[in-house]
């Protein structure tokens, strides 16, 4: 009987261990009922949305304490902070002998620094001329705007031959941003500043000219939840104290839903806006020469609004205009024009059978496209009479960047290799005969030469061949054992490209697989391809997704107790929508700042403004409806379903994807989910969509997320000598 106890209360030990449950607090629900054409639809959460209802903060204290629970759990803290302390700090680079610092990229007269200052809880602006040893302050964040929150500095316009500078800011990640003009040879602020912009807001000079596109005064309380509107741009003349701005241009869409940019380029300014005629809108780029008294854009090309269509001036050589455009050529070409002769277009470089990824100036003479094929950039470079002057393939599974020289007087100039497990590696290429050679070499504290990115296609669920970067040690054995992070993105035609990331590095060097598919509805195999992934067909990419997840199963990467997902923006809708589909096949998961509401998401900030309609659809169209409801996370969720343990993050600030999303489908989820998996929020104060956090806050966030991975996966990171 007595070798029978221990048996018993081993026994009894599991049976405690498997009806383990959460146990997560009761959410108030309201009656409410929204009505899309014939469906009654139940939204008991909608209260939340807003961020006024005293509700609220009962219930996010509520949820803070499941993750102060989670935190108190993490015994090995220390040793996860040190390892990715490692990481930043002990990362050397070291340039080759024969380097000679001759890099261009413009001849800046001005360098400029962000750089937190701890003592004042603020961030510092710091600038010096580029023949100067020491840095000056330009501003400290906090005395720049009374009571900020975290100020980030979200672009500076240096006018260098006057030594002024427009710098935009926002507070606590916002989209709204004002902008403030200095005088660098003195470091003194101009008297007045510049509100209501948006953080894509273009400041452009022409001498002492400023010109900005701006919109109108959001409503008292709703800065965070409606889109913006009336936008208009202007320009300013710095020497004017009374602040008298000179509105330029008015969209002719009130709406918001359109919107137009501006780019200037010598003496000119390149208007892409909108035209109404009969009812049916087109799209035009303008040109204005702004040395004349009066603001007068001139029509230069006028073409149809399709949403699929892109036209965009690369590049502009005396009265020579380079266009990229994807219209009659779904990988991309390059047109040539004359500012003089209105509508007509040449073809330059003809479209290929590989996507044709961007366009950049190379020097004086020579124009650069980049290509992407089968996970690979490939450069062909021209001469200003479109002979192809060499072709340079660069490694599969890495990314080329900064490709690009915009001086005319440079023979040299520099650009990077980037990867998934190295940091950037610099190389210098001569612009006289076009060869090239590395300039540095770099160290990481792990082992680099055992590690690889392999470039595959998988089958997804329609049979579409989709391709996947798998990133791992060259040795690994396909036995089904081990941790895979697998991250998503799949919206707005953007391409997952390598790109070195120090904490995905440590899940690398612990024996960790990263795999990256990209999925429809990026840009991977052209415009086609996105649009295979968008509008009605938002479906295709979460089967890809799900798809990349069980070629990694049945390949013998992982298992489905050792696959994590993770996304963010269009990423995190990507991730929640898929765990809803296909629960089993994940472990954990990690949803960043996402769209989980999509029959409500219009009726906050950008949701209804063109680049989401084109994306989504809009669900006040019935078949738009029926396809955003098929798919919508919060709208997917099942009473009794074990969904992967599931960690949201979102900003508390976040004006771009209000947090309400991360709300309302993390209380539905505690409601329906089986309560022995975890579902838990991570806040990050004083955030929006782009950060703005303070290294403080973003070291514990970071940290947060990766112990929850590592926890998850079962990963030992606690025993490596790192």
């Amino acid at each position: 009987m007595k070798h029978l106890l221990p048996l018993f209360f081993f026994l009894l030990g599991l049976q405690v261990t498997a009806q383990k449950k959460f146990d997560y607090p009761s959410t108030p629900k309201d009656d409410t009922v929204d009505m899309y054409f014939e469906d009654r639809i139940q939204d008991p959460y909608q209260w939340m949305e807003n961020p006024e209802d005293p509700r609220l903060e009962v219930w996010l204290k509520e949820q803070k304490k499941i993750e102060n629970a989670q935190t108190k759990k993490q015994t090995h803290i220390w040793d996860l902070r040190a390892q990715l302390g490692s990481m930043y700090r002990n990362t050397r680079r070291e340039e080759t002998k024969d380097y000679v610092d001759r890099d261009d990229k413009g001849e800046d007269k001005y360098e400029f620094e962000s750089k937190w200052n701890s003592f004042h809880n603020t961030l510092d602006l710091l600038y010096k001329r580029v023949d100067q040893k020491n840095y000056r302050r330009l501003f400290r964040g906090k005395e720049l705007i009374e009571n900020a929150g975290n100020v980030l500095v979200r672009s500076i316009s240096v006018n260098e031959d006057e030594d002024l500078v427009a710098v935009s800011v926002s507070v606590n990640g916002s989209d709204w941003a004002t902008a403030y003009v200095f005088n660098l040879i003195t470091g003194k602020q101009l008297e007045y500043k510049i509100d209501y912009i948006r953080t894509f807001t273009n400041l452009k000079w022409h001498g002492r000219d400023l010109y900005y596109n701006y919109f109108d005064k959001p409503a008292s309380g709703r800065e965070l939840l409606d889109k913006a509107t009336g936008e208009k741009l202007a320009k300013i003349n710095v020497d004017d104290a009374e602040f008298n701005p000179t509105i330029l241009y008015k969209n002719p869409d009130t709406t918001g839903v359109n919107s137009f940019r501006y780019s200037i380029v010598d003496d000119n300014l390149h208007l892409y806006h909108y035209l109404k005629s009969k009812d049916t809108w087109y799209r035009a780029i303008s040109i204005a020469d702004l040395n004349q008294d009066r603001f007068v854009p001139r029509r230069f090309l006028i073409y149809p609004n399709d949403k699929n269509s892109e036209l965009s001036i690369e590049l502009v050589k005396n009265d020579s205009i380079f266009l990229k455009t994807n219209m009659g050529a779904p990988n991309g070409k390059l047109l040539l024009a004359n500012l003089n002769r209105p509508n007509q277009l040449s073809e330059f470089v003809p479209e290929y059978d590989i996507n044709l990824h961007y366009v950049n100036k190379l020097g004086k003479d020579k124009i650069a496209c980049v290509y992407l094929e089968d996970g690979q950039n490939i450069a062909l470079i021209f001469n200003l009479q479109g002979e192809l002057l060499r072709k340079i393939d660069f490694p599969k599974g890495k990314k080329l960047e900064n490709f690009y020289e915009l001086s005319d007087e440079a023979e040299f100039t520099n650009f990077s290799i980037n990867s998934f497990f190295h940091p950037r590696l610099r190389y210098e290429l001569s612009l006289k005969d076009l060869s090239f050679k590395p300039i540095e070499s770099v160290s990481v504290p792990y082992s680099i030469e055992n590690l690889e990115t392999r470039y595959i296609e998988f089958e997804s669920k329609d049979g579409t061949k989709v391709p996947m970067y798998i990133t791992c040690y060259t040795d690994v054995e396909l036995d089904g054992s081990h941790p895979v992070l697998m991250h998503g993105y799949g919206g707005y035609g953007h391409i997952v490209e390598p790109r070195f990331d120090q904490h995905k590095a440590l899940f690398l060097a612990h024996g960790g697989i990263l795999a990256t598919p990209n999925v429809r509805g990026g840009g991977a195999k052209g415009d086609e391809w996105a649009q295979e992934g968008r509008g009605l067909k938002k479906q295709n990419t979460i089967d890809d997704f799900i798809g990349a997840a069980e070629y990694l199963i049945e390949k013998g990467y992982t298992n489905p107790e050792k696959l994590s997902i993770t996304g963010g923006s269009h990423g995190g809708m990507l991730v929640a929508a898929s765990i809803t589909q296909r629960p089993e096949l994940f472990k954990a998961a990690i949803a960043e700042a996402g769209v989980y509401d999509m029959l409500r998401f219009n009726k906050f900030t950008i949701g209804s403004v063109n680049i989401n309609i084109n994306e989504f659809g809009t669900p006040d169209n019935l078949e738009d409806y029926n396809n955003l409801r098929s798919y919508s996370p919060l709208h997917n969720l099942k009473e009794g379903i074990k969904y992967p343990n599931l960690l949201l993050i979102t900003g508390d600030t976040d004006d771009r994807v209000p947090p309400l999303h991360t709300y309302k489908f993390l209380a539905q989820l505690q409601e329906y989910g089986d309560p022995s998996s975890l579902y838990h929020m991570y806040v990050t104060p004083g955030s929006g969509h782009a950060g703005a956090l303070s290294p403080e806050d973003f070291i514990e966030y970071e940290l947060f997320k990766y112990y929850f991975l590592f926890d998850q996966l079962d990963i030992k990171f606690y025993k490596a000598n790192f």
